[in-house]
């Protein structure tokens, strides 16, 4: 359990009170099938422990490190009333698979991504995922808290009749993945034409638009993959991440920036009965612990800002994808999306609801902060 400073507890502390004032609980911010205002399981008993058995889909790394930082701030803000235990992707259900498990009951509470499931939900639920070209995390949060999102996060559940909820905000909340890692610079479009690519989500349909084939591969089996020659380029997760993973012992160039996913993040879910079952006093320090993520995004910045500094002085070759070669990527995920907003009116919907908020939350953003790549 991380211990956080005297200044980060007492934020804490003043969310907490301001929740007990207001009487708040997750039911007023997150409408699921069943309801979850005062129904379901009355306040514990004091002293009565609630066990939370958790899965996320990380097997390890820095993601899974911020999800156990969740864990360990919903049991200090519960004073030890509730007992989470995280387990690693694969240790309860196969990794990446929590959301059908958390269907069948399987599993009781998956911290997993929308971009997993895209499948189940259709491909409007790669906008509230780590989509192409898309929100930086601090923007993404805002359109969660302040433009929106959670009502279409609601919705989008709701049309695929299924009775898990998404709870709070987001865990693992990151910056952009790394572009990728691949055997020589990429210098041009054509340099994708070909390649056998691994990536995911959105991504995926723009890579294809870029004459690439297209390999699904898990995590876990991209190191050898590469090796071998089953794959000649992937991409996967932000720096921390691709160097725990080792990647920088490869024959390849790291590419930045990661436009194919300026985010990383996943989301809390749990079956409408579980949440049910959670004591109503303990429901919303819950919901109010998912929501400080951006504790744990400042963490996994300064972990991959390290990573950065670990890959150069390994004497990782760290390529900048040429802006023509930016802007041509960034053109094929806006023909990505009108494709999908024409074949899906909730795709249309999400996506122009999401763009508006952008737009205004950049007037400040672009106009008012000030920007310092030149100095870099």
């Amino acid at each position: 359990m991380r211990t956080g400073s005297r200044f980060m507890w007492g934020v804490v502390l003043l969310a907490l009170g301001a929740l007990a004032i207001a009487g708040c609980a997750p039911a007023a911010s997150q409408p699921a099938p069943g309801g979850t205002g005062d129904e379901g399981t009355p306040a514990a008993p004091a002293g009565d422990t609630y066990k939370m058995d958790l899965q996320a889909w990380p097997g390890g790394g820095s993601y899974l490190d911020e999800i156990k930082m969740f864990a360990a701030r919903v049991e200090d803000m519960s004073a030890g009333r509730i007992d989470v235990t995280v387990h690693a992707g694969g240790e309860l259900c196969p990794s990446t698979a929590e959301f059908d498990a958390l269907e069948s009951g399987a599993i009781e509470w998956g911290a997993t991504c929308f971009n997993f499931n895209l499948g189940r939900f259709g491909k409007v639920a790669g906008l509230f995922g780590a989509m192409p070209a898309g929100p930086n995390p601090t923007e993404l949060y805002a359109w969660l808290e302040e433009g929106g999102e959670r009502d279409l996060i609601n919705r989008c559940m709701e049309m695929a009749d299924t009775d898990v909820i998404v709870v709070g905000g987001m865990l693992h909340l990151a910056g952009a993945e790394s572009f990728g890692w691949f055997k020589e610079p990429i210098t041009s479009l054509s340099d994708f034409k070909g390649m056998k690519y691994r990536c995911m989500g959105l991504y995926g349909d723009v890579a294809q638009k870029l004459g690439a084939a297209v390999v699904n591969l898990p995590g876990g089996e991209i190191y050898q993959a590469f090796e071998r020659g089953v794959i000649d380029g992937f991409e996967y997760c932000t720096p921390s991440m691709d160097y725990d993973a080792g990647f920088g012992d490869l024959d390849a160039v790291m590419h930045e920036p990661g436009l194919q996913s300026t985010n990383a993040m996943c989301r809390l879910m749990v079956r409408q009965s579980t949440w049910d079952s959670v004591p109503s006093d303990l429901r919303p320090i819950i919901d109010a612990a998912s929501r400080m993520s951006m504790i744990d995004y400042a963490w996994i910045h300064m972990k991959d800002a390290a990573a950065m500094i670990a890959f150069k002085d390994a004497g990782v070759e760290i390529a900048q994808l040429p802006e023509d070669v930016q802007q041509e990527i960034f053109k094929l995920v806006q023909d990505v999306h009108a494709d999908n907003c024409a074949a899906d009116p909730f795709y249309k919907e999400v996506y122009d609801a999401q763009q508006a908020f952008l737009d205004k939350y950049r007037i400040v953003e672009y106009k008012v902060q000030p920007s310092y790549e030149w100095r870099y």
